[in-house]
């Protein structure tokens, strides 16, 4: 009978082995996660900025040429 629990044993051993790496990878899933969003707050404070500079932009050329904005020869 002692081939028995070290049969048990080894499959004990096998299992507390698998369960060890599936807890490793929700844990790396957990982490990539975590750096997507911030990878994706990052994305988006960025085009918060682009969007900022181009409106920008944008009014600084309708004012040209001594106008503003755009009413030339109105008082």
């Amino acid at each position: 009978m002692p081939a028995r629990p070290t049969n048990t044993n080894e499959r004990l051993d096998k299992h507390d082995r698998q369960i060890a790496a599936i807890r490793e990878l929700v844990h790396e899933g957990m982490r990539l996660v975590i750096q997507s969003r911030k990878d994706i707050h990052a994305l988006n404070a960025a085009q918060n900025r682009t969007d900022a500079s181009l409106r920008a932009l944008i009014e600084s050329l309708r004012g040209g040429n001594g106008r503003a904005n755009g009413k030339a020869g109105r008082q």
